[in-house]
């Protein structure tokens, strides 16, 4: 019997989608196949783009939603990214993929910023950067790219219905919660990371992909927010905001500024998506779970997590006790 049919149906990622809706919802998600919108084109004609799923779980007053995108390969393929090694110049962190709605609310997600993004040691993945897919022979980056796109201009929707679920008063159950908005690609691809200050001669010296890479289970993408993108969030946030009464949104506001204007431009232009996480997909799903595990860590309370927090609470201080003396040594030192 002609065994392509197996080929060529695995091929439309088909399977692959529904074998990654089942895995979030067996990790306690709400599933919806395909999130829609609409968004001008190369050509300014107005098109319905999309991605595969979106997932949502409730975990500790958290509402976590996954945009995620699915990408199957049929041939034994490989994506490579170059490393992100000054992404902390762009008061970016481990935890920055959860993209915490908690603007227009009394209760914050603390783990996107210092100390308290260091709760959890080790992150689940390294920064990353521009990509490429390899397979026989041929380097492609179009689909990498594609994924990003697709999931960076749906995410300022996601990001626009949670601000209106805090500000909306006739939804007071939703007024106080805190939005977790994590893009996610996920992909049976390898993922390999490119090291550090290599060199185009290192690699063609290289004898083996772990002479030049470091694989993954998981990498953050930084997403770099460009003009266009800018420019079509800015447009989104300014047509919600305009729509709202000025006093509901002044009197809700509760965020790094007062001032709506800086409110919406930076959150249209270093926000919206910040970060992308990638995840490779294994055949046992034990990603899946150290996924989980890391999300529900931080956003259920235990006896650990309070433990933690009082550990990097502790290490801050004395941090910054050090610096102190240092100062103080130095200024005693110059004295005449």
């Amino acid at each position: 019997m002609d065994n392509n049919w197996k080929k060529h149906l695995l091929k439309s990622g088909l399977p692959f989608e529904y074998e990654v809706k089942e895995c979030f919802v067996n990790c306690g998600c709400t599933v919806w196949d395909e999130y829609t919108y609409l968004k001008r084109d190369e050509n300014s004609i107005e098109k319905e783009f999309s991605y595969d799923l979106d997932a949502n779980a409730w975990n500790g007053g958290h509402s976590i939603d996954f945009m995620i995108e699915c990408k199957y390969k049929t041939e034994p393929t490989k994506w490579f990214f170059t490393p992100d090694p000054y992404s902390y110049q762009q008061d970016l962190n481990q935890n920055s993929f959860f993209h915490p709605v908690d603007h227009f609310t009394k209760n914050t997600f603390l783990f996107n910023r210092m100390p308290f993004d260091k709760v959890i040691k080790e992150p689940l993945g390294p920064f990353c950067l521009k990509g490429v897919e390899i397979f026989n022979k041929q380097s492609i980056e179009i689909n990498i790219s594609r994924a990003i796109k697709q999931l960076s201009y749906a995410f300022i929707d996601k990001i626009i219905s949670a601000f209106s679920s805090q500000l909306d008063k006739e939804i007071e159950m939703f007024n106080n919660s805190v939005f977790l908005q994590i893009p996610l690609i996920i992909t049976n691809a390898d993922l390999y990371l490119i090291n550090e200050n290599i060199t185009t001669k290192e690699i063609k010296k290289a004898n083996s992909i772990e002479e030049i890479s470091t694989e993954h289970d998981f990498l953050i993408f930084h997403n770099k927010i460009g003009e266009h993108l800018r420019d079509y969030n800015l447009k989104k946030l300014t047509e919600f905001f305009s729509g709202l009464q000025k006093k509901v949104v002044n009197e809700r506001i509760s965020t790094f500024t007062k001032d709506l204007n800086h409110f919406v431009n930076v959150i249209a232009s270093n926000y919206s998506p910040e970060c992308i996480l990638i995840m490779k997909h294994d055949e046992k799903h034990g990603n899946y779970k150290k996924l989980f595990d890391y999300i529900n860590f931080l956003t259920k309370k235990s006896p650990e997590l309070e433990n933690r927090i009082q550990i990097v609470q502790e290490e801050m201080s004395k941090m910054h006790e050090n610096i102190t003396k240092n100062l103080t040594k130095k200024k005693n030192v110059q004295k005449p």
